[in-house]
């Protein structure tokens, strides 16, 4: 599978995706995106992606194995037919194309549990454009699985969506920390084909990071790696993770280095149109549902109450109306 976001050769680290994985490395951004730290952030940024198995409490959070590419990228399951991963994990393939995936997740026991194989169509976002230059806003897109049953729900749950509240004008720290669970490869140089969870706690959202379309934190000296695409970032309120934005990747301005997010509370209109011509309507508030879409007729003829339209004029026009008792000419 092609990935939009170019190889940097000119990182002091090299991040390479083991063959066949999605490459989670970006290439400069330009100019008028690279932001420089401000002094009162550059600090909170404290705890980078770790390579733990390092949590199972979110079992919504799958490995998703595109089978008929040789790659992978993490997704969220929001209803047994739909999941949520990023545009550019789906990139070589066309909008609503057929193809095969491997959906598993971690249980309790932290055992590697497969959910479903099988056919599978892809959305990417209406506006995503595919390149060199990462375009992260709209880095979003729909899995709908094909299979009759789905997602066996009973091991993974779905997921819970945040919506835009204090986080976006307050001041405090506890309310812009958020995490980043995907399951990106583990070892320090990102090579391996491991499906362990890896997770990112203690970030903080800059001040100035997040506009209407897309989120970015800095990081410490450790990062995503190939796999991550496509991983939930979460927010928590009442002690529950909720999916803020869905991670695109990563650049970096010397010596601060950025990761990125497509916010997701904007995207959820065109979910639901997305998702409404394919007949399985995806409908999302803090949780998602789905039902099969059967469009009403649209109105024919009007005529009074007690009569029926004998001669339609176009529309809801009709140049004839004659009472119910009276049979047309």
């Amino acid at each position: 599978m092609k990935s939009t976001h170019a190889f940097a050769a000119a990182l002091s680290f090299s991040v390479l995706a083991a063959s066949g994985c999605a490459m989670d490395t970006e290439a400069p951004a330009s100019s008028s995106e690279l932001e420089t730290e401000g002094a009162d952030e550059a600090g909170e940024a404290t705890q980078p992606l770790t390579g733990s198995p390092a949590t199972t409490a979110e079992p919504w959070v799958v490995n998703l194995s595109f089978t008929s590419l040789g790659s992978r990228c993490t997704a969220s399951v929001l209803t047994a037919h739909w999941l949520l991963t990023a545009a550019h994990c789906v990139d070589s393939l066309a909008t609503g194309a057929l193809t095969t995936v491997s959906v598993s997740t971690r249980n309790t026991a932290g055992a590697v549990v497969n959910v479903y194989s099988g056919n599978a169509r892809t959305y990417q976002h209406t506006f995503y454009g595919s390149g060199l230059s990462p375009d992260v806003d709209n880095d979003v897109a729909l899995v709908r699985l094909t299979g009759a049953t789905g997602v066996n729900l009973s091991v993974t749950g779905t997921a819970r969506l945040f919506g835009y509240s204090s986080p976006w004008t307050s001041t405090s720290t506890s309310d812009r920390e958020f995490s980043i669970i995907g399951y990106g490869l583990s070892d320090a140089g990102c090579e391996g084909s491991d499906s362990t969870k890896r997770i990112a706690t203690g970030f903080v959202m800059d001040r100035e990071s997040f506009d209407a379309r897309k989120i970015k934190s800095s990081y410490g000296s450790k990062h995503t790696c190939g796999g991550d695409s496509g991983a939930p970032w979460l927010l928590t309120r009442d002690g529950v993770r909720a999916i803020v934005g869905v991670h695109s990747g990563r650049y970096f301005d010397v010596p601060s280095m950025k990761q990125q997010a497509a916010l997701l509370p904007p995207k959820r209109d065109w979910m639901y149109e997305t998702s409404k011509d394919t007949g399985l309507m995806l409908s999302c508030g803090a949780v998602c549902t789905e039902r099969v879409y059967d469009p009403e007729p649209p109105p024919g003829p009007a005529c009074p109450t007690g009569f029926h339209c004998c001669e339609p004029g176009g529309g809801t026009t009709c140049n004839q109306c004659l009472p119910n008792s009276v049979s047309c000419p």
